[in-house]
C-alpha cells in the first residue's frame, strides 16, 4: 500500500509541475503578445 501511495504522490507531483510550467509558458506568451501589440501600435 505504501508503494502505491508513493507512486500516486509522484504522479500528482509530476502533473502539478507540468500544469505550472504550462501556466508559466501561457503567461509568457500572453505578455509577449500584449507587448508585441503595443510595439506595433
Amino acid at each position: 500500500m505504501n508503494i502505491l501511495i508513493s507512486w500516486l504522490i509522484l504522479i500528482l507531483a509530476i502533473i502539478c509541475a507540468v500544469g505550472i510550467m504550462r501556466i508559466i509558458n501561457g503567461i509568457k506568451t500572453i505578455e509577449s503578445l500584449f507587448t508585441g501589440d503595443k510595439r506595433h501600435k
